[in-house]
Order: C-alpha cells, then sequence, then structure tokens
C-alpha cells in the first residue's frame, strides 16, 4: 500500500458527520487496491469437491478481497462503530448497515444542496464569473452529498 492511501485510512475515521466524504474516500481506496467489486458483487457458492478450479479460484479471490475490503473499512470507522459491526459477514453488509446509519442526514443534507442551487440567483451588477463560482460550488456541495448532477 502506498503512502498517501495510508494517510486516507490515518486520516479519515468514520464518526458520523462526515460519511459522505468518509464513504467517497474508503470506495477510493477500495477501487485502488481492486476490491471493490465485493461491494455489488454477489458471493460467489462456496466450492465443493466437484468444483472446476476457475470457480474455486473465483471464490477464493472474492472471500480474500472481501476480507481485505473489511479491513479497510474496519480500520475506518471509530471504536465504537467497528464493535458494532465486527461479526457481519462480507464487507458490503457493513456499508449497508453504515448507509442505514448515516444517510439519512446525509439525504437532507443533498436536498438541502440541491434547493440552494435552485433558488440561486445572479444579483444585479454582480460579475458573471463570481455568480459562476457560486454555481459551481453549489453543484460540487450537491454532487459530493449524492445528487446525480449533469448525468441524463
Amino acid at each position: 500500500m502506498t503512502p498517501s492511501l495510508m494517510n486516507i485510512l490515518k486520516d479519515n475515521t468514520l464518526t458520523g458527520d462526515n460519511y459522505v466524504t468518509w464513504k467517497r474516500k474508503i470506495g477510493l481506496l477500495l477501487q485502488s487496491e481492486k476490491h471493490k467489486f465485493v461491494l455489488t458483487t454477489p458471493k460467489p457458492p462456496a466450492p465443493n469437491n466437484e468444483s472446476s478450479i476457475m470457480c474455486r479460484d473465483e471464490y477464493e479471490q472474492w472471500k480474500t478481497s472481501d476480507d481485505m475490503a473489511k479491513c479497510y473499512i474496519m480500520a475506518t470507522i471509530s471504536d465504537v462503530l467497528q464493535q458494532q459491526h465486527e461479526g457481519m459477514e462480507s464487507a458490503a453488509d457493513i456499508m449497508m448497515s453504515l448507509e442505514e446509519m448515516f444517510a439519512m442526514k446525509s439525504r437532507t443534507t443533498k436536498r438541502e444542496a440541491v434547493t440552494a442551487f435552485m433558488n440561486l440567483r445572479m444579483k444585479l451588477g454582480q460579475a458573471v464569473k463570481d455568480h459562476m463560482m457560486k454555481v459551481i460550488a453549489h453543484l460540487n456541495i450537491a454532487e459530493l452529498h449524492g445528487a446525480d448532477v449533469g448525468k441524463k
């Protein structure tokens, strides 16, 4: 793991208020380490004596990546959250639980950010550049909180 990834782990502990930022950064970390697929890919069936080598390899790869993803997630959440989630079976289960715990606040923040953008008006005599900087800032905040900005 590179030093910059170590800094992401060290500097971004999930405490609740920083859920949106933490989720984005843990996603980047898992993607860079090639473990993010376990959050969206169901666990393959456990191999048995009759399973092909390919099935066994697929299961082992998924299991290894899931274990690594769980370690990264658990290392970046507070001690209280670690205790609540240490018995969970997969990284996807942990992420789903955290989403349920903290997403409501995120939805409210997203709605407020989108409303602020929608109500933004250019003031008489205001420079276009200054207005556009405010527009971009509001869009960035809305996107950070999960709004689909600029997507069709």
